[in-house]
């Protein structure tokens, strides 16, 4: 289901549960949420979560969190470098040999048995080489020149998913072309992923962007795998040592015996890794932007629809928008006599999924509390220990802990009416 729908779907189900949205409402925010992604361009509709639609009374707080992926394990890198062995997590088939460690290189490769004449070696060249300064038993995701040493780590891997159907996915984010002068090639970024399939021991590679840089080596790369001594390599149609751009393409490796490999075009999809301080979260009400971290406190006193942007590696937008439904102003008097009208006084505010620690207590005009819950949708039907209290202004105070540790507080008073 898309965004779109999903928050039409969770639209209508507030209808049903408060009766109160109307249908111009929800018209009202389709509109809206179709404006924003006009306004916001290359939308992707997936992965990114703004959290569930919420329903509040005017003026409560509310925390609402983006939530993506899953981190990765940063590795350190320098010019032309090489960092391992890792561990693959589970054990990986390639050219018949069985292997449990892999190794990264930081121009676009990682390889499954040591390489140690392989560090500096920058030049892609075309497969299948015996030179035995090229790495072996190697994916090239693509191999090209790459500088991932500035001040952020680059690139991330991380083996995810249950067995028997685990991946292993490294991922180099928006890492910088090499050029001997800096001011050549910097804005020419590669961002792209090797992934490795268990049980079926098939290797992708997805590229969301390999710009140009014809400053070095003429814009040269190779696309493909290599075995172990160098003498059977495959490389993708047209990527063989060969000047080349790419802009979200998806390719399969898989094998079809011992020593052979199909390759074929797969639709672009990026795994949901995230590449540490390479993310950026902005949140929109309306176009108005109104932060750029992961969370936010609001407190609308309207129905009020909240967009969420996150930008990958500098190249991928993704979208999500979540409805904070204001049910209607906190109740300041209630009549617990028996007549199923407003016989309870409680407060809406962040779902129970949402709360990790939550308090509701409420004190007569002696400052005594007369009821306390930690239970977000247990309201107070106006007694004290089994006693009736009596008609009179109280004042009602609740905090909570959300599950991203952030802490929200509110009072104010309601009459009891006998």
């Amino acid at each position: 289901m898309n965004h779109f729908n999903k928050v039409l779907d969770n639209n209508c189900h507030s209808l049903d549960q408060q009766g109160k949205t109307t249908l111009f409402s929800i018209i009202k925010y389709q509109i809206s949420l179709f404006l924003f992604f006009l306004f916001l361009s290359d939308v992707s509709f997936c992965q990114l979560d703004a959290g569930p639609n919420d329903t509040i009374n005017p003026g409560v707080p509310v925390t609402l969190t983006a939530t993506y992926g899953n981190p990765g394990i940063p590795v350190p890198l320098g010019d032309d470098d090489v960092s391992g062995p890792f561990e693959i997590g589970f054990s990986f088939r390639f050219f018949g040999a069985n292997f449990t460690q892999f190794y990264i290189g930081s121009n676009g490769w990682i390889s499954l048995s040591p390489a140690p004449n392989s560090a500096g070696i920058r030049n892609p060249v075309a497969i299948p080489t015996t030179d035995n300064t090229y790495p072996r038993n190697v994916i090239m995701g693509p191999w090209i020149d790459l500088v991932p040493v500035d001040a952020v780590s680059y690139v991330f891997y991380l083996t995810m998913g249950e067995a028997p159907n685990r991946q292993l996915v490294v991922m180099y984010c928006n890492v910088p072309m090499y050029s001997l002068n800096p001011n050549d090639c910097r804005d020419s970024v590669a961002t792209f992923q090797i992934i490795l399939h268990e049980g079926s021991n098939t290797v992708e590679n997805q590229i969301l962007t390999k710009k140009r840089c014809d400053a070095n080596f003429n814009n040269r790369g190779t696309m493909g795998i290599q075995n172990g001594d160098g003498t059977i390599g495959f490389a993708v149609p047209g990527r063989n040592n060969t000047s080349f751009t790419i802009s979200k393409e998806g390719w399969l490796y898989t094998p079809v015996s011992v020593d052979s490999f199909a390759i074929t075009s797969i639709p672009f999809h990026l795994q949901t890794l995230i590449p540490g301080d390479q993310i950026v979260y902005t949140w929109y009400e309306g176009s108005q932007l109104i932060t750029s971290a992961q969370s936010i406190t609001v407190t609308p006193n309207e129905t009020t629809m909240y967009y969420v942007s996150l930008e990958l590696c500098s190249g991928l937008v993704l979208k999500d928008s979540v409805l904070v439904f204001v049910h209607g102003p906190i109740p300041n008097a209630f009549t617990p006599n028996g007549d199923g009208l407003n016989d309870k006084f409680r407060i809406f505010g962040t779902p129970s999924e949402n709360i990790t620690e939550y308090n509701f207590r409420i004190f007569n005009r002696w400052g005594q509390m007369v009821f306390e819950t930690g239970n977000i949708d247990e309201a107070w039907d106006g007694t004290s220990k089994g006693q009736v209290c009596p008609a009179g202004v109280y004042v009602w105070e609740i905090f909570y802990v959300d599950n991203k540790k952030t802490k929200v507080t509110n009072k104010g008073t309601v009459t009891l009416v006998r």
